[in-house]
Parts: structure tokens; sequence; C-alpha cells
């Protein structure tokens, strides 16, 4: 045997050697307690925005084993499959194979909850800025509804045609607290124009 491959031999077993050594040599400065509830703490799931889900999540099952009880799918290809061509030649390919019977989820109240919480209609609240409100009572004052008229106006900054300005009055009306304000202040007699200063 050349002494080549003696001598890289006898490098590559001390070189395990002393990695095994290192490997049971015991760190008296390392606190192995913290270091694992640290390490416990990392791999904890914070649920944050589904409340039912955080509610009753299972701390000590798996992320799939977790979904898999609240009959949700973790993995949406596992679930739903790109059926192979062997399926599509022969579709009672996979009625063969023996199925394994599948436990019956215990939270499957949650799922219902979830799509019946999905399917109720939410009310948009209008908002509207107050750059924007006070632009809609000058527009609407000086021109009434004459949107032409409010789109060659010399404080039409951004040269927003009728049909936007048109729009951007229909919001601020729908806007019913800012719009119910503006008309009672109109009907106690409020010049909006002269204390705006844009009568001019």
């Amino acid at each position: 045997v050349p002494i080549n491959q003696v001598l890289i031999s006898l490098v590559v077993t001390m070189g395990k050697v002393h990695r095994r050594k290192m490997a049971q040599k015991f760190l008296y400065h390392v606190n192995r307690k913290k270091l694992w509830q640290k390490e416990k703490q990392k791999r904890l799931v914070r649920v944050q925005n589904c409340t039912l889900i955080r509610d009753n999540w299972d701390d000590k099952l798996s992320v799939m084993n977790n979904y898999a009880e609240f009959s949700l799918v973790h993995d949406v290809n596992k679930a739903f499959p790109i059926p192979k061509t062997k399926q599509l030649i022969d579709p009672n390919h996979d009625k063969k194979k023996i199925e394994k019977k599948k436990k019956v989820p215990d939270k499957i109240h949650i799922r219902e909850e979830m799509e019946e919480d999905a399917n109720t209609e939410r009310v948009k609240s209008l908002r509207i800025s107050d750059p924007n409100r006070l632009f809609c009572i000058y527009m609407l004052e000086k021109y009434g509804t004459n949107y032409l008229a409010m789109s060659k106006d010399h404080r039409n900054d951004y040269q927003e045609t009728p049909k936007q300005l048109e729009r951007k009055m229909k919001k601020f009306m729908n806007v019913k607290k800012a719009y119910q304000k503006y008309l009672d202040e109109k009907k106690a007699g409020r010049d909006f124009l002269s204390e705006f200063g844009m009568n001019d």
C-alpha cells in the first residue's frame, strides 16, 4: 500500500476521533435547560389573525395535525393533486390501492364557523380626508352639480374630469356623517366660500 494512502487514511480517522471527542465534552458554561426552553419557544406557532384557531390550537400537536383536527387543508397540492398519466389512462388506478381509514376530525365545528364568518356580509365604512371634504364643499357651494364647470375651476389642481369629479362628490355625499354635518351647517346659514376665502 502506498504511503500517501496510509497518511490520508490516518488523517481522516484522526479527524473523526477528534470530532467524536469534542462531541463528548461537557460545556459547563452552557445552560442546557435554558437552551432547550428557548428552542421550544421558537418552535411554538403563534396564530395572530384568527381568534378561533388561536383559542383551539394545541401546542402538543404539529401544524399539520392541528389543521387536520380543524378539518382544514395544510398542503393544497396533497389535497388536490395533479393527476398523473397513469390515472388519466386508467381512472380506477387509485381504487385498486387499499385506502386507510381516515380519522374523523374532533374540531370540525371550527371550519364551519370560519365558513360562516367568511360568508357574512361586511358593511364598508366610507371615509373622506379633510382636504377632500373641503374641496367638495367648495365645488358644491360654487357650482352645485355642474361638473363641467367644476373641471374648469382653477382650484381643480389634479385636473380631474367631470366624471371623476362626479364620483368624488357622490363619495362625499355617501359619507353620511360628513355630508350631514355640511347640510346642517348650510341650513344654519354658514357661508363656506367667504369663510374659506374661496369666493374668488
